[in-house]
């Protein structure tokens, strides 16, 4: 019986070694499937493709893209991944799209590179690529689309996908840039000196303007330097008409009956206009004058984003009094003074008065940024500090976005002023002081969006935290440049090299 009982037990022990070791074979056989069938690394790269052809579709065949909605998707190009034939070896994907009949030979070329498998354009976009083929507006065009995909094995030769082809009906564009012109705006006629209006951040053709308007007429130009195309008058006073050419006979303008300050607002998507007329500021210009400046008149600089804010920032070393004229040189003129003589960097609040009791602030000598808010009537005095190191930041520098790998400029002849020469790309730019890395640092940006780099001593924006409107300069061509920066001043020179 003993013995018996030993055997069966035996037996038993054999079976469940044989079920093990079948669990351990099918367990090695569904990793090593997993492997062979979706072998991947750590940037999500899948080597094997399978057999699956190189297949390439549009989200539409025939599309009439939409002028009023430029910055919505128009047409989405997607394409499978194709085959590797079981290499392992990653695919880069080469997009072409040219005007059908043109066997490709120009058109669009794009190196997408791996793990890209779609192509989105937006109506404005797609209009301007169309247009700088030499297609006419408002007429359709024909184009065809294809994707090349290079497996990086010298075994296996490009595949190329099927040809998509595509109708479109392209539209009128409308311009990028917008400027005030008439002797109502502070530039008066000249073409060539027209007052540049701002785009609408997030509003597709939307622009804006606020200032001074003198009694008179104005209209809107294009193009710098250009009287036509141009935006007139329509059907009335919150209507725009789109002038293409100076043929045309219609050349009705908007009229200022009243000078004041005004802010325009305008869609020319939708051709449509507000002009108000606004609470402007009282000073356009003011002056500090006190000991630190030899009581010599030094004009303040206006805030680039706010007509209300003046600014003056300098080294006050021999500190003592000082107050703000509101009349260049003039000491009978009323001035802006502290409530109370001889306060100190902490009083804010600002007051107005000619004559006496003669009030002024009182300062020791040192560094200052000096930010006095005619709105709010206040003032703050703030000790300034550089910082060590300023950084260019930006696809148009070296190290693009990587803020971590920002390129550092080189310091100059005082603590605030920073040079650097080199080489830049097309693309955005700005300055960071601190490359902090979640982006909420001390920066210096831009007065407007896509600001020109014109070789001029231009303002900037310094923030504390955060880039704030975020604001950039746009390099229009890449090439040597030489960039000179002002940390205190809050001014920059960015110069193309001849």
């Amino acid at each position: 019986m003993l013995i018996l009982t030993c055997l069966k037990t035996q037996a038993i022990n054999q079976k469940n070694e044989r079920i093990m070791k079948s669990y351990k074979i099918l367990s090695l056989l569904t990793l090593f499937s997993l492997f062979f069938f979706s072998c991947t690394d750590e940037n999500d790269t899948e080597y094997n493709k399978g057999n699956q052809p190189l297949e390439v579709k549009a989200s539409s065949e025939n599309i009439e893209l939409d002028a009023v909605n430029p910055e919505t998707n128009a047409l989405t190009i997607s394409w499978t991944s194709g085959s590797n034939q079981g290499t392992n070896s990653v695919i880069s994907y080469t997009y072409q799209m040219d005007v059908q009949g043109k066997n490709f030979e120009k058109g669009l070329t794009l190196d997408l590179g791996q793990n890209i498998y779609e192509k989105v354009y937006k109506n404005e976009e797609l209009n301007d690529l169309l247009i700088s083929w030499g297609i006419v507006p408002e007429t359709e065009v024909v184009v065809d689309v294809r994707v090349k995909a290079t497996v990086a094995s010298d075994a296996i030769e490009p595949a190329m996908s099927n040809i998509q082809t595509i109708k479109i009906k392209t539209h009128k564009p409308i311009t990028k840039s917008l400027y005030l012109i008439g002797d109502a705006t502070p530039n008066g006629w000249s073409a060539d000196n027209a007052t540049e209006m701002t785009p609408i951040r997030n509003t597709p053709k939307g622009f804006t303007w606020t200032g001074r308007l003198k009694a008179g007429k104005f209209k809107f130009i294009t193009t710098s330097g250009e009287f036509a195309p141009s935006y007139n008058k329509g059907a009335d006073d919150t209507k725009l008409y789109l002038r293409e050419n100076g043929d045309d006979p219609y050349d009705k303008q908007f009229e200022i009956t009243e000078g004041g300050n005004y802010k325009i607002t305008l869609n020319l998507a939708s051709l449509a206009i507000y002009i108000e007329k606004t609470e402007g500021a009282e000073f356009t210009e003011l002056w500090f004058v006190g000991n630190p400046t030899g009581w010599s008149f030094k004009p303040m600089t206006v805030d680039p984003l706010d007509p209300f804010v003046f600014h003056y920032n300098d080294n006050l070393s021999a500190g003592g009094e000082f107050k703000i004229g509101t009349v260049s040189g003039s000491w009978d003129a009323a001035f802006l003074r502290p409530e109370t003589n001889g306060a100190g960097i902490e009083a804010t609040k600002v007051v107005k008065w000619a004559g006496d009791p003669d009030n002024k602030w009182n300062i020791p000598g040192g560094v200052y940024k000096i930010a006095l808010d005619t709105r709010e009537m206040k003032i703050n005095i703030v000790p300034f500090t550089p910082y060590t190191m300023i950084y260019l930041v930006g696809d148009a520098s070296a190290n693009g976005w990587d803020i971590g790998n920002a390129t550092a400029m080189s310091a100059g002849d005082t603590p605030y002023k920073f040079k650097w020469s080199g080489s830049l790309n097309t693309g955005e730019l700005k300055f960071t002081c601190d490359k902090q890395s979640d982006w909420n640092g001390a920066w210096f940006t831009a007065t407007q969006g896509d600001m020109p780099a014109n070789g001029q001593l231009q303002q900037m924006v310094f923030t504390a935290k955060g880039a704030g409107l975020d604001y950039k300069w746009k390099i229009t061509e890449g090439g040597s440049y030489t960039i000179e920066f002002d940390q205190l001043k809050e001014t920059v020179i960015i110069k193309k090299n001849n």
